[in-house]
């Protein structure tokens, strides 16, 4: 019944970190969904590069615990669940070990794995344990905390977890709206440091001026009709 916004130009160029701003109510949340493609646009188009792959934290918890609902694990299998090729190599890995003890299947086990071995390695198999630790550790989560049910979290529990998983993921665009809502001081910061280092590209919404100023390099405001882009820093805007 009523436009949010129109005439919307806008591309994310790979290894930027924008700020998508502007007042409340304009419609900065749904246009990271249409972006996340989680909406459709009424016209107009959206392109995504091949193969591209995007996380998206929504600010709404609902969202979150939605989604979590439907996985009856621990925080650290939920966490582990972002890293399923380098799990499964791992669990064949264990596999062929066993196999190779078998004199009937030695030299097939042994032939295969070698390559899959290497390949493990390759993809930081072996440090992915310390991996999820330390992003569990980052956004607050202490190792008595790995066993707990995803449903015994709190809402801002449950919204740090899936952010801990997103990261995990290492997506090619990471979307977050409103990203420091349930982290505290030092979790902040960790995620600002973790933001800067990471190689991908970021599209972030947030109130926290201070994470904008430090993690964006160029913004991008949404009024009612249009972007305005600013090629600048968040605190020359």
């Amino acid at each position: 019944a009523q436009d949010i916004f129109e005439g919307v130009a806008l591309a994310i160029p790979h290894q930027t970190r924008i700020a998508l701003v502007g007042p409340n109510g304009v419609g900065k949340t749904t246009l990271l969904r249409i972006l996340a493609g989680l909406e459709l646009p009424d016209r107009g188009r959206m392109q995504h590069a091949r193969g591209l792959r995007v996380g998206y934290l929504p600010q709404e918890t609902l969202a979150v615990e939605g989604r979590q609902a439907m996985q009856p694990i621990s925080l650290w299998e939920w966490c582990v669940s972002a890293l399923a090729d380098l799990h499964s190599q791992e669990a064949e890995l264990g596999r062929l070990e066993t196999a190779m003890a078998d004199p009937h299947q030695a030299v097939s086990a042994m032939a295969r794995y070698g390559p899959l071995q290497e390949a493990f390695e390759r993809a930081g198999g072996y440090a992915y344990p310390s991996r999820v630790r330390r992003v569990l550790n980052g956004l607050g989560f202490s190792p008595s905390e790995d066993s707990v049910p995803l449903g015994r979290l709190s809402g801002g529990e449950r919204t740090r977890a899936e952010l801990a998983r997103l990261l995990l993921e290492d997506p090619d665009l990471l979307i977050l709206d409103e990203p420091t809502n349930h982290l505290d001081v030092e979790a902040v910061e960790w995620l600002e440091g973790w933001l800067i280092e990471w190689p991908g590209s970021a599209l972030v919404v947030s109130h926290d001026r201070y994470l904008l100023d430090r993690v964006a390099d160029a913004v991008r405001e949404l009024p009612p009709r249009g972007l305005e882009t600013y090629r600048r820093t968040y605190p020359a805007y």
